[in-house]
């Protein structure tokens, strides 16, 4: 969940940013700041088994893919070097 801040200049010249928890609509703030909830590892571990094999997928067609052009170039790597006599 986000959380809106402001800065606030102290004292000595420095600032910072203090949490407003009363604003909460995140559109209007100047400064938003995401907490643990909003993390891509939260998101990871909150998607479904569809969503999963979609991504599983995918990762398995480009490791298909690198696979077979690594073969294509092998092949045409190894035909080059060998010469008749």
């Amino acid at each position: 969940m986000a959380v809106c801040a402001k800065a606030v200049v102290q004292p000595d010249g420095s600032s910072l940013l203090a949490l407003d928890p009363t604003v909460t609509d995140t559109a209007t703030c100047a400064y938003v700041v995401e907490t643990g909830a909003d993390t891509a590892w939260h998101e990871l571990g909150s998607m479904s088994i569809a969503d999963a094999q979609v991504i599983g997928l995918y990762v398995g067609g480009v490791w298909a893919i690198a696979w077979a052009f690594k073969a294509v170039a092998k092949t045409i790597s190894t035909n080059q070097g060998t010469e008749n006599e």
